[in-house]
């Protein structure tokens, strides 16, 4: 019995479940968010954009250092809406898995003031959802905001993407 103790005292210890690989001990390595929603608006200091949280909505920040900031559902029809940045880049769609991009052109959206790139994706699986992407750049980044409507809903979740993205600021 007591060589069992000994054994076990004298076996290597793993690094606790929650704490990163090569951190001491009793450090918890944990992931900021990507901004904060306060008072019914999302926002993001980092790419300094702000997007008011529309009853309905809820807003899900992606982590600080993610390409994903937000991702907002609309919880009585399904729609989703994520905000993605990239750094650098060309105005074309990033790839998404599941879907290929298919439908492209260039123009002006209603929620952002520079040129745009507007674009669908249409999934492999029949079923799934179309993923419709506005593409743009500011500064040195380039954002890509898709919206996914759910496939009974695609006017309805449309126009309630459009009303929630018209009160994003830069």
């Amino acid at each position: 019995m007591i060589f069992l103790f000994a054994l076990l005292a004298c076996s290597p210890k793993h690094a606790p479940v929650g704490v990163a690989e090569g951190v001491a001990p009793g450090i918890v390595v944990a992931s900021r968010p990507s901004g904060v929603v306060y008072e019914g608006v999302f926002t993001d200091e980092m790419h300094a954009f702000s997007l008011p949280v529309a009853e309905g909505w809820v807003a899900v920040p992606g982590p600080e250092v993610g390409l994903m900031r937000v991702r907002l559902n609309h919880v009585a029809t399904g729609t989703r809406v994520e905000v993605w940045a990239f750094k650098g880049g060309r105005l074309e769609p990033h790839q998404r898995e599941g879907c290929t991009w298919g439908f492209q052109a260039k123009g002006r959206s209603l929620f952002v003031p520079s040129e745009t790139l507007v674009a669908t994706c249409v999934p492999d699986d029949p079923l799934g959802r179309r993923v419709y992407g506005t593409i743009f750049q500011r500064s040195s980044t380039t954002f890509q905001i898709e919206v996914e409507p759910p496939n009974d809903a695609l006017l309805e979740g449309h126009r309630l993407a459009e009303a929630l993205l018209s009160g994003m600021s830069w």
